[in-house]
């Protein structure tokens, strides 16, 4: 029983550290955007560089949020396994 519960609050942790490692994805990736996005449009002659580069950014933070959310749901598994 003891050993359950250890896991379990090993995974909740793991859980909540990726957590945080999603809302912190989401929160550079808008801010990135927003930023650069505002640079490239108040200076038109880099608009293109700017869609390119924020683009880059969509794509980068689309594989991240996959990832993680891959990890979000492994882990929840495993503790929906442990409750049983």
């Amino acid at each position: 029983m003891v050993d359950k519960s250890f896991e379990k609050n090993r995974l909740d942790l793991a859980y909540q550290r990726q957590l945080h490692y999603l809302n912190g994805i989401i929160a550079l990736t808008t801010i990135g955007m927003i930023s650069f996005l505002g640079t490239f449009i108040w200076n038109k002659d880099y608009l293109l560089v700017g869609l390119i580069i924020v683009t880059i950014f969509v794509i980068i933070a689309y594989y991240l949020h996959r990832k993680i959310d891959r990890n979000l749901k492994e882990i929840s598994n495993k503790i929906k396994e442990l409750s049983k």
